[in-house]
C-alpha cells in the first residue's frame, strides 16, 4: 500500500485519520479519552476499509504505525528488537481461532490494557526499562519501573536478558488516585500510561503500578538456565523463575478453544483489572518465529477483541452527580433500559466529563461527533464486557442545558478546563453532595467503617436531618435520639425500629478504631491512606500525638518525614488551621475524637519499641542479593519494628547499598550527614536476616 504524508489535506479519509491519530497519541501518553475503545475499533475498521479502496494511507494512520510518538521530556531510545503490535480478531469471528491454530497447540491469556513496557536484564540486574512508543523507539522509565509490582530489580539469570509486559493499575487504585486528581481520567489504563511516565520516581512511586509479563524476547545462550525455551509456556515458567510475574494463562488446542474463550469470558467481571480482550500464541516457538513478522505484526500471536455488544434505545434524560470534590458528571438515562452481556440492565452510562458530552460520535457518520441531545437515539455497549457506555447518538433531540447552578445545592457552579479537558464543578464546601460524598469516603473500609451503611442511608439520614456534613453526627445519633426510631424516619421506606437499632449497634461497633482510620476520616485533600498509615506511623499510632500536632501545626516538622513533602505537609497544617478557625468544625472535630475507642499506642517513630530493629531508620538502594528484591527486604525490617524509608536525612540511621563507595546521590546525602553506608551482608550481621 502506498504512504502518503498527509500534510493539509482536508479529505474525509484524512480527516478520519488525523481523528484516529490524535485518540492514538491521547492513549499512548495518558490524556484524557477522546472517544470509546468500541468507537475507535469502529472508526479504525472504517479507516482501512476506505485506505484498501483508495490503495493509499497517510503517514500518522494508526494502520500502519505501532503505537504513537511519545509526547515526553523523558529520554528515548531505540529497542533492540522492534516491539510490535498484534493482529487482530472481534469476538463475533472466533470461530477463526480454529483454523489459526489448525494442528499447533496455543497458549491463551489475558490482553491487559496497560501500557506495554520492554526490561531488559543484565548480569542480574534491572538496566533498562523503556514503553513501547512508536515500536522503534520509547521512553526510559527505569526510574519508575523500580517501584513495579511484579517487576524485580534483580533476577538469578546472569545473562543478557529482554522481556515485554504490561504495567497497569487494578480499578480500586485507579478509584484511589482518580479521587485524589478529581476525577481527570475516565479509564485505569489512562491513568497507569500517565503514572509510568512520570518524571518523577517518587511520585509515581506513591500510585500501585503492577507489571505482568507476556513476552520473553531475548534470552542469550551465554546465560544459564536449566529450562527449556522452546515452547511459550516453558517461557512463562522461565520468568516466573527469575521472580516476575506473568499474565495469567493456559494451553489450548483447536478443539477446545472456543470453550477456553467462554471460560474466560465468564472470568471478566471477577478481573480486578481492566482487559480488552485475549492472546494467542503458538506453544512451539520455533514454529512462531519461523513465520516471521510484517511491518506491523508478528505471525505467531494473535489478538481476540472483545466486541462490545450494542443496543439502541434513546437517552430520554442527562442528569448531573456532584462528587465529593464538586467535579459534576453528566450521566445519560436510557428509556428502555438494555440488556447486554450475561444479563445485565443497563439504564444509565456515565458521559465523564462536558467535553465528552459535547462530542460523541454520530450514528452512521464515521469521523464526526455531535453532542448529546436529550431524545436521541443513542448505541450503548459495556466497554470490555463491564463499563456501559455511550457508542454514538444521533442528532436529533433537545440540546442539554449545562447547570449554571448546583442541582443539589443551588449555588453557581465553574465550568473550568484541564488542557483541552472541560470539567464542570460546584465550589461550595457545604454543598450536601460534597458532604454527603465525603461521608462516605470517612466511613469507607480504610475509615471508621460501619458495616451496612452505604450511600442510601446516609442520604436518608440528611434529608431527616439527623445528620447534615460532620461524621460526628453520626456517633452522637444514640445520644441525641435513643433507640427509638426517630419521627423524621417514619415517613422513609425502608425504616423501621428493627433498622434503626441496627444501625446503632453498627455504630457503636465501629468506635473502636486506629489513629489511622481516624486520619483518613476526615477528608483532608491528598491524606489517602498510604499517607494517614505514615503519619499514624510517625505518631505511634497515639492520638495524643496527633492532638498536639492539631493545637500547634508545624508545616515544617511533616516536611521532613519520607513520603511526605511539602505539598501534603502543607494541605494538613492549613486544614488544621482551618478547623480551629470555625467554631463548629472544631468542636464536630473533638466530638468525633472523644466518641472513639483508640488502640493502644505504639512507640513513636523516633522512641524504642519491642522489635530488635525498633527505633531505627533504613534507607535501601541499588541491587539486593541476600533477599528476594527490595520489597523483600524492606518487609524484613517492618516485621521487625524499623523502618524503610526512600530518602536520606537526618533521621537516617543506616544507608544499605551493596556499592558502598558509590557516588550516587544517596551515598553522597550519607556522606555529608555522617549516615554510615553498609551493605547487605553487614546488615544481615549484625541484625540477622
Amino acid at each position: 500500500m502506498e504512504i502518503r504524508r498527509i500534510n493539509q489535506d482536508n479529505s474525509m479519509q484524512a480527516v478520519l485519520t488525523r481523528q484516529l491519530a490524535d485518540a492514538s497519541e491521547r492513549y499512548y501518553n495518558g490524556k484524557p479519552s477522546s472517544m470509546t475503545d468500541a468507537e475507535f475499533d469502529r472508526l479504525y475498521d472504517h479507516l482501512a476499509k476506505t485506505e484498501r479502496i483508495s490503495g493509499f494511507a497517510y503517514d500518522i494512520s494508526p494502520t500502519v504505525r505501532v503505537g504513537t510518538t511519545v509526547l515526553t521530556e523523558l529520554k528515548q531510545t531505540r529497542h533492540e528488537t522492534p516491539a510490535l503490535s498484534l493482529d487482530k480478531i472481534k469476538y463475533q469471528n472466533r470461530e477463526k481461532m480454529e483454523t489459526w491454530l489448525g494442528g499447533q497447540e496455543g497458549v491463551i491469556s489475558w490482553k491487559l490494557d496497560g501500557l506495554t513496557i520492554v526490561a531488559t536484564y543484565d548480569n542480574g540486574k534491572l538496566t533498562q526499562a523503556v514503553t513501547r512508543g512508536d515500536g522503534e523507539e520509547g521512553s526510559i522509565i527505569t526510574h519508575n519501573a523500580v517501584s513495579f509490582h511484579g517487576l524485580p530489580s534483580t533476577v538469578p539469570y546472569t545473562g543478557h536478558l529482554v522481556i515485554r509486559g504490561e504495567a497497569l493499575m487494578t480499578y480500586q487504585e485507579f478509584m484511589r488516585v482518580n479521587e485524589e486528581a478529581d476525577g481527570l481520567y475516565e479509564n485505569p489504563r489512562n491513568l497507569a500510561a500517565a503514572t509510568v511516565q512520570m518524571y518523577d520516581g517518587t511520585e509515581s512511586a506513591k500510585r500501585k503500578i503492577d507489571f505482568y509479563g507476556f513476552k520473553l524476547v531475548i534470552p542469550e545462550a551465554k546465560g544459564s538456565t536449566e529450562i527449556s525455551l522452546d515452547t511459550e509456556d516453558c517461557r512463562f515458567s522461565f520468568m516466573e523463575s527469575c521472580g516476575i510475574r506473568v499474565v495469567p494463562h493456559e494451553l489450548v488446542n483447536a478443539d477446545n478453544v472456543l470453550a477456553k474463550i467462554e471460560e474466560w469470558k465468564e472470568k471478566l467481571p471477577k478481573n480486578e483489572f481492566p482487559t480488552d480482550g485475549l492472546v494467542f500464541s503458538y506453544n512451539d516457538q520455533v514454529y512462531a518465529n519461523s513465520l516471521g513478522t510484517t511491518n506491523k505484526y508478528p505471525r505467531g500471536s494473535i489478538a481476540l477483541k472483545w466486541e462490545d455488544e450494542s443496543k439502541e434505545t434513546t437517552i430520554s434524560d442527562v442528569r448531573f452527580s456532584v462528587g465529593r470534590t464538586g467535579k459534576i458528571t453528566p450521566v445519560a438515562v436510557f428509556n428502555p433500559p438494555v440488556r447486554l452481556g450475561a444479563g445485565s440492565t443497563v439504564g444509565r452510562a456515565s458521559l465523564h466529563n462536558i467535553s465528552i458530552m459535547k462530542h460523541i460520535p454520530e450514528t452512521g457518520n464515521p469521523g464526526h461527533t455531535i453532542p448529546v441531545k436529550i431524545g436521541s437515539k443513542a448505541e450503548v455497549a459495556l466497554a470490555q464486557m463491564i463499563i456501559p457506555s455511550v457508542c454514538s447518538v444521533s442528532g436529533d433531540g433537545v440540546d442539554v442545558d449545562i447547570p449554571s447552578v448546583c442541582p443539589v445545592c443551588g449555588e453557581p457552579t465553574v465550568l473550568e478546563k484541564n488542557g483541552d479537558v472541560e470539567v464542570l464543578y460546584c465550589k461550595n464546601q457545604g454543598c450536601a453532595a460534597r458532604t454527603r460524598g465525603a461521608l462516605e469516603s470517612a466511613l469507607s473500609k480504610n475509615g471508621l467503617y460501619v458495616k451496612g451503611i452505604g450511600p442510601s442511608s446516609i442520604e436518608d439520614l440528611q434529608q431527616a436531618g439527623i445528620i447534615t456534613s460532620h461524621v460526628a453526627e453520626l456517633f452522637t445519633m444514640e445520644k441525641r435520639y435513643g433507640r427509638k426510631l426517630p419521627d423524621a424516619l417514619k415517613k422513609m421506606e425502608g425504616w423501621g425500629e428493627k433498622s434503626w437499632n441496627n444501625l446503632l449497634d453498627a455504630v457503636n461497633g465501629a468506635r473502636k478504631t486506629t489513629l489511622r482510620r481516624f486520619l483518613y476520616s476526615l477528608g483532608v485533600p491528598m491524606l489517602g491512606n498510604d499517607l494517614s498509615k505514615k503519619l499514624s506511623d510517625y505518631w505511634g499510632g497515639d492520638i495524643e500525638g496527633f492532638m498536639r500536632f492539631y493545637k500547634d501545626p508545624d508545616e515544617a516538622v511533616l516536611q521532613e518525614l519520607d513520603g511526605v513533602g511539602s505539598t501534603k505537609a502543607h494541605f494538613l497544617t492549613e486544614w488544621c488551621k482551618k478547623t480551629k478557625g470555625r467554631h463548629e468544625d472544631e468542636t464536630m472535630f473533638y466530638a468525633l475524637a472523644g466518641e472513639l475507642e483508640f488502640d493502644a499506642p505504639a512507640d513513636a517513630a523516633d522512641g524504642t519499641g519491642g522489635g530488635s530493629l525498633a527505633g531505627l531508620t533504613f534507607v535501601i538502594t541499588g541491587s539486593v542479593y541476600q533477599y528476594k528484591n527490595r520489597d523483600a527486604f524492606k518487609a524484613s525490617v517492618e516485621a521487625r519494628s524499623g523502618k524503610v524509608a526512600g530518602s536520606v536525612s537526618k533521621k537516617t540511621s543506616f544507608l544499605v547499598n551493596n556499592d558502598s563507595q558509590s557516588m550516587s546521590g544517596k551515598n553522597k546525602k550519607a556522606r555529608e550527614l555522617g549516615i554510615p553506608v553498609i551493605t547487605e551482608q553487614e546488615f544481615i550481621e549484625q541484625y540477622g536476616k
